[in-house]
């Protein structure tokens, strides 16, 4: 309510504006590479903060391509890359190649990345103007995938269907909207994941990774419908302005410790001011506090959040974070957003402790480093409680929970050309992401029920390796590994790796907490997956998934091995890397 209310009170004195690139993780590979090639990172945007608007995407192509001559000192599968960039976003190109030689009956696939897209007669000679324009998009989107799964009791697959419609209006509004209706039987670690969050299969509403609400199909599987969208503007020039109903990923690493991709979508409003060196993110989200009944109002939560990113030097960046999650829930406050967090500029920390409240502060920072345009080091930095005293005295308290991230991407590997090398360590200590409040399922860091940051939680070490290989423009190949050492709950004991439950109770002490407590368990996540792009933005994919869950503690000894082929039209690859 509040928040709608801030969205209308704005100026509509608006400037060039366009949507965001979805999120995907092989798309913003390519831009994440180009920005390490570069050596120096975009004046057109922060990468840190995803996604990226279209125009700036373009911009940033356009740029790349002036840089190396006109892409001749560029290797023709990086040329490919780069004109992929600029056909997908060829509105805002200055180099479009995108106008097929062939359209479908003279109206559909007139550019190559367009199912259906028009402009209005004069668009070009009025883009300055902006009056009267409209730039319209329309794509089908189709998953649709099957895989065999040596523990599933029923074969796995996904038959997604939808539609995303994206474009400009007046070129000063930009706008983006996405439907798809999906019925999945997933792998047996996943249906066990879903099974473990899920309140009551009972009440017949399920929580699926990534997903809202969702419902049972064919008793081990799920059937859910997403819709997302949102409204973009300018209200002046060094300002953009978002409201709708997305997702978000705040960081550098393959896994994100302050905000992820994870959860479902979530109502949100967000100001992205850039100015100088500096891009300054603030984030104001409604989520879902916990999953009741079907047809029951679930509690709302808050989330607000703000990053301060600077360019200190052209090839390093650094940024500073805070967020606060609150629920007003009681007899007069029905879930009401507290107007003080609203305030874009002031430290939330000093807010909460005004106010007198309990809410859940997180602080955070991040930065990443490119050298010799072929290596970017990265880390990040969540504190969720510090108190210096305690981890002076060596004796583990509780409650100095942090979480450490770093990492680095190594291109052209070995100097083989597009060869990519990731490597990546996760560190989260107990009970970090919990709250010890009443209602502490309304103040921990979740939405739906599901992880806002690291899919696994927290009490865990990560270790990632991941290689990117592309031999040909179309062809991709990408292997992951990772080796996690967690631990789990004991009989009724919380020894700090879920999230979900209230970090107040059911301790094993003040002291003596270390990362990885609890039932000691490895777990090791192996993912081989080769995608040809037949066309624009249709792929096809085989991948081969092996997953060696060990825990001599609870006596699980699981190995899973999943294959399955997809075929995927406009849409990224469903990944569960848990």
């Amino acid at each position: 309510m509040y928040l709608l209310v801030f969205f209308c009170l704005l100026p509509f004195s608006l400037w060039a504006q366009s949507p965001y690139v979805p999120l995907n993780e092989d798309y913003y590979h390519l831009i994440d590479r180009f920005e390490i090639k570069q050596g120096a990172f975009s004046h057109s945007f922060h990468s840190t903060v995803s996604p990226l608007t279209r125009r700036d995407v373009a911009s940033f192509a356009d740029s790349v391509y002036l840089a190396n001559d006109s892409s001749r000192n560029l290797s023709a599968v990086d040329k490919f890359n780069l004109s992929y960039l600029q056909i997908d976003n060829w509105e805002w190109s200055e180099f479009d190649d995108s106008k097929s030689k062939k359209p479908i009956l003279k109206h559909f696939y007139k550019r190559k990345s367009d199912w259906f897209s028009v402009q209005n007669a004069d668009y070009e000679q009025n883009l300055d103007k902006g009056k009267d324009n409209f730039d319209v998009h329309v794509n089908p989107v189709l998953h649709l995938g099957a895989s065999r799964d040596n523990l599933a009791m029923e074969r796995p697959y996904i038959n997604l269907r939808g539609a995303q419609v994206h474009g400009s209006l007046s070129n000063r509004i930009g706008f983006y909207a996405y439907v798809a209706e999906t019925q999945a039987i997933f792998p047996h670690y996943v249906f066990t994941r879903i099974d473990t969050i899920s309140p009551n299969r009972a009440l017949e509403n399920l929580v699926v990774p990534n997903e809202g609400f969702s419902k049972i199909w064919r008793e081990t599987g799920a059937d859910f419908l997403r819709a997302q969208g949102y409204f973009q503007f300018k209200p002046i020039r060094h300002m953009d302005l978002q409201f709708g109903h997305d997702k978000h990923f705040w960081g550098n690493g393959h896994r994100s410790l302050i905000l992820s991709d994870f959860a479902a979508p979530y109502l949100f409003l967000k100001l992205n001011t850039k100015f100088w060196k500096f891009n300054y993110t603030n984030l104001y989200t409604q989520m879902v506090g916990d999953v009741l009944r079907a047809n029951t109002l679930y509690p709302k939560k808050y989330v607000v959040m703000h990053r301060l990113g600077m360019n200190v030097l052209p090839n390093l960046n650094i940024g500073i974070v805070e967020s606060i999650v609150f629920s007003r829930h009681g007899r007069n406050t029905d879930y009401a957003f507290d107007l003080a967090y609203l305030n874009p500029i002031i430290l939330y920390l000093s807010v909460e402790q005004s106010l007198g409240t309990r809410d859940k502060a997180l602080v955070g920072a991040d930065f990443k480093y490119n050298f010799l345009k072929t290596v970017q080091f990265y880390g990040q930095l969540a504190i969720d409680e510090f108190v210096l005293s305690e981890i002076r005295s060596g004796e583990q308290w509780w409650a100095n929970k942090q979480a450490v991230q770093l990492g680095a991407k190594y291109i052209d590997a070995f100097t083989i050309p597009n060869l990519d090398i990731q490597l990546e360590w996760n560190y989260v200590r107990p009970y970090m992401y919990t709250h010890f409040s009443a209602d502490f399922m309304r103040t921990n860091y979740a939405h739906y029920r599901q992880p806002l940051a690291h899919p696994l939680g927290a009490n865990f070490r990560e270790y990632i390796a991941i290689m990117r290989y592309q031999p040909f423009p179309k062809l991709f190949f990408t292997a992951k590994s990772m080796l996690i050492n967690l631990g789990a709950d004991i009989d009724d004991m919380n020894m700090g790796g879920n999230i979900l439950a209230n970090s107040d109770h059911a301790r094993p002490g003040d002291y003596g907490n270390f990362t990885g407590q609890g039932a000691a368990g490895r777990l090791l996540f192996l993912d081989f997956t080769a995608s040809y792009q037949i066309k624009h933005n249709l792929f096809i994919d085989f991948k081969q998934v092996i997953r060696d869950y060990q825990n001599p503690d609870l006596d699980v000894n699981e190995r899973n091995s999943i294959s399955t082929l997809n075929f995927r039209w406009n849409i990224a690859q469903r990944l569960h890397e848990f």
